[in-house]
């Protein structure tokens, strides 16, 4: 969830004093550069018009600052002065920066750029004291927030290990996604010298994870009625269009590859959406809506209306791990909620399987008490060849019926069952009723 108070507007160098050329041909000098018309710029993001950029930057604040452009999506980016000097990158830097000082340099500043995916350049001029104390910071958060995403993810682990409950690695896939997303937010792989090109790429796994997840957690973990099949083949079809944008982004490198994959991730994530309201349930449901909805709205507009220069506010990279850190508590609250559910249902289950286990032992007991009678009775018809009338009668004397019950029954006259009975006792080599009984017992 994005709470409001997250939500900060991307501050950098006031439009005004920057102008832009795009470079077409992409084989554009410095020299050709300073002699060139620039337009001036009223945003800092012009979409999916991508490609080589040159930037004029009339004038710096202060004597000595230092530049930044901070986003992850930039191929290359080099800075020259106006007497055609090249200006050296910074090294152990989170975004590509240049130490500026005034003195050093001719004005204009030229800033060459190649974005390979959005046209957004968020060029951002700070002094010494501010760009350190902005770095302490910002590395701060980072651990934090890292450590934090880590830590839950051994949770969801350790839960599904002594749980074996599915929707925790559910959970785990789904940290690790927003994780490896935000990885690339923070363009902390070319803190470490990895190139632009494999943050893109780690990027989007991550939206694709993200929508992965959710297609795994509908199938896998949610239950599906014959009326919801529909939110079913979609997502299907969702997570298969994703998957080839996926495939063909590694071929071709197409911004509408890697816009494909975005927005049929958030279609996924979408339906299992809808599919949880529909399953909820009273007040469930309402937080469901207002939770999922900020989220949907949060990720819609990181993932598809930025690239499409849309975007109704730009977020911070703070701001972004601000959202997802709340977003990660918001998990472990409801982890710990399904590990209780979990436990207490796993303590009800134990306790009916110990009765169950108590009345198949009853019954074990008294099924071998009816074997053995059964037993003793067979040996007792193939011993003394008893007809089957003669049986039927020794069955219910053992049961300890009356002879006008067993006549009756048997739709016998009294007669007629004193006969069997004689028979009965001959055969036996008995002389009474009463040591028939005891016999059949």
């Amino acid at each position: 969830m994005v709470l409001l108070s997250l939500i900060s507007l991307s501050s950098g160098l006031p439009l005004e004093s920057i102008s832009y050329l795009r470079d077409t041909s992409e084989e554009m000098s410095i020299d050709r550069a300073r002699t060139a018309s620039y337009e001036k710029t009223f945003t800092d993001n012009l979409g999916v018009e991508n490609g080589v950029y040159w930037f004029k930057i009339d004038n710096i604040p202060d004597e000595r600052v230092i530049l930044e452009m901070r986003t992850s999506h930039i191929k290359d980016l080099s800075l020259y002065d106006n007497s055609g000097k090249l200006v050296k990158r910074m090294d152990d830097a989170r975004y590509p920066s240049f130490f500026l000082v005034k003195n050093n340099i001719e004005l204009p500043l030229y800033l060459k750029a190649d974005f390979p995916l959005e046209a957004h350049f968020p060029i951002h001029i700070s002094t010494e004291e501010e760009f350190a104390r902005n770095d302490k910071l910002s590395l701060l958060g980072i651990g934090f927030f890292y450590g934090t995403s880590i830590a839950l993810i051994i949770a969801t682990l350790i839960f599904f290990s002594i749980a074996r409950n599915t929707q925790f690695l559910f959970f785990a896939v789904l940290i690790i996604a927003v994780l490896l997303s935000q990885l690339a937010n923070d363009n902390l792989l070319y803190l470490f010298g990895g190139s632009p090109q494999n943050t893109m790429f780690i990027e989007l796994i991550g939206h694709y994870s993200i929508g992965l997840a959710a297609f795994g957690f509908m199938m896998f973990y949610l239950k599906i009625r014959k009326y919801q099949l529909w939110i079913k083949w979609s997502m299907l079809v969702f997570t298969a269009l994703s998957t080839l944008g996926l495939i063909t982004y590694l071929t071709t490198k197409s911004v509408w590859t890697f816009i494909l994959v975005d927005i049929a991730a958030i279609a996924t994530i979408t339906l299992m959406f809808i599919l949880l309201l529909i399953i909820a349930k009273g007040t469930r449901r309402a937080i469901l809506m207002v939770v999922y909805s900020f989220n949907i709205l949060f990720l819609t507009n990181i993932f598809t209306l930025q690239i499409f220069g849309v975007a109704p506010i730009t977020f911070a990279a703070k701001t972004i791990a601000g959202a997802a850190l709340i977003n990660f508590t918001l998990i472990a609250v409801l982890l710990l909620i399904s590990f209780k559910n979990i436990q207490s249902r796993g303590i009800l289950m134990k306790h009916k399987i110990k009765l169950y286990i108590e009345e198949l032992k009853e019954l074990s007991a008294y099924k071998n008490v009816q074997d053995a009678d059964d037993k003793y009775m067979e040996s007792l018809i193939y011993q003394f060849q008893l007809e089957n009338i003669e049986v039927r009668i020794l069955n219910d004397i053992s049961k300890g019926m009356s002879n006008i019950m067993i006549a009756k029954k048997h739709n016998l006259t009294e007669d007629k069952l004193q006969s069997i009975t004689n028979a009965l006792y001959s055969k036996l080599g008995l002389e009474s009723a009463s040591d028939l009984e005891q016999l059949a017992f």
